[in-house]
C-alpha cells in the first residue's frame, strides 16, 4: 500500500480530484469488498409500511425507506467494515482513512474556511453497484423530513461538511475493456456544476455535502463498480438521534473500531502542513487555524 502524494486537481466548485492518489493489491481489494458487503446486505434493510401510503417498503438501518421494487436498483454497502477483527483488514482501513486526511490537508489548503467547520470524520463504508444499478441525485445532507410523519432516527448526515471517495476500481469505455475487475458506465455527475467524473482506480474525490453538490451515479451497464465513502463532519453529537462520536485520546481501542471519531490533532496537521508548503504563520490561510476566542 503507498500513498503517491500526488496534487490536487480542482474541477471547479469545491470538486477536488486527486488522481491516483494511492496505490493498493487492487485484487485483493475488490475480493475483500465483495466479501464484507456481502456478509452485511441480508441484514441492511428490514421490511416496512409507508407511513403516508401504506405500501410495502424496505426500512434501511437510518431510518429511511424505500420502494419495494427498487431496492435491487440500490447500491450495496457495508458500513461495519471497522468492526472487523482481522488484522489485515484493520491495517488497510488504516492506512485508507490516514491516506484521506492527509489528502484533506490539501483540499483545505485551497479552502481554508473549511477548515472552521471540521470537527470529526466519518470512517469510510465500502459501496458495490452492480449491472443496472445507480443512484438519483442527491446531497449528502438529505434529511428526508416530513413535518408530523417521519423525523429520521438517525440524523448524522445533517453534520456531513466534506464527502470524500477512494475508488476501487475502473470504469472502462467497451465491452472489449471488461476483464472481470473494472465496469461500464457509472460516473458520477455532480448536477448543478455540470462535472462528470469517471471512476479510476487509487483516485480520490472530495467535494461539499451540502445541496449545492447534489450528485448522482450514473447506471452501471456492465460488470461492479466499488467505492470507499466518507464524511468530515462538524457539530455537537447528539445521542438522541443516534449520533455518537469517539475521541480517539481518550479512548484509542474504541476508535480503532468506531465509526465517527474527532481529530484532535487537525489544527496542528493543518498548520504544519502549510509551513510545510512555504506559508508564514502570519498567512491568510495560517490566520484562520487561530482561535478568535
Amino acid at each position: 500500500m503507498k500513498d503517491n502524494n500526488v496534487d490536487a486537481v480542482h474541477l471547479g466548485n469545491g470538486v477536488v480530484l486527486f488522481p491516483n492518489a494511492l496505490n493498493m493489491d487492487w485484487d485483493w481489494v475488490r475480493d475483500t469488498t465483495s466479501s464484507l458487503i456481502a456478509s452485511e446486505w441480508a441484514d441492511m434493510y428490514t421490511p416496512g409500511i409507508d407511513p403516508e401510503t401504506n405500501e410495502e417498503i424496505y426500512v434501511n438501518k437510518s431510518g429511511y425507506f424505500y420502494n419495494k421494487e427498487s431496492i435491487n436498483l440500490m447500491p450495496k454497502r457495508a458500513s461495519q467494515a471497522h468492526s472487523n477483527s482481522n488484522p489485515e483488514i484493520i491495517q488497510w482501513l488504516k492506512f485508507m482513512e490516514d491516506t484521506k486526511n492527509k489528502y484533506l490537508l490539501k483540499y483545505l489548503e485551497i479552502f481554508p474556511l473549511a477548515y472552521k467547520c471540521v470537527w470529526w470524520k466519518v470512517k469510510g463504508h465500502f459501496l458495490e453497484y452492480n449491472k443496472d444499478v445507480y443512484l438519483g441525485s442527491h446531497s449528502d445532507i438529505s434529511a428526508d423530513y416530513i413535518y408530523g410523519i417521519l423525523e429520521p432516527k438517525n440524523q448524522l448526515a445533517l453534520r456531513n461538511v466534506v464527502t470524500n471517495l477512494v475508488y476501487l476500481n475502473d470504469s472502462v469505455d467497451s465491452s472489449e475493456e471488461l476483464d472481470g475487475s473494472n465496469f461500464i458506465g457509472g460516473s458520477h455527475f455532480f448536477n448543478y456544476f455540470d462535472i462528470e467524473y469517471k471512476p479510476k482506480k487509487g483516485d480520490i474525490l472530495m467535494f461539499p455535502s451540502n445541496y449545492m453538490a447534489a450528485h448522482e451515479i450514473k447506471m452501471v451497464l456492465e460488470g461492479k463498480r466499488y467505492s470507499y465513502l466518507g464524511w468530515y463532519s462538524q457539530g455537537t453529537p447528539n445521542p438522541a438521534v443516534h449520533e455518537s462520536v469517539t475521541d480517539p485520546i481518550k479512548d484509542p481501542v474504541g476508535a480503532i473500531s468506531d465509526t465517527n471519531i474527532y481529530l484532535p490533532t487537525l489544527a496542528e496537521d493543518f498548520r504544519n502542513y502549510l509551513l510545510s508548503k512555504g506559508y508564514d504563520e502570519h498567512s491568510d490561510k495560517f490566520s484562520i487555524t487561530k482561535s478568535s476566542y
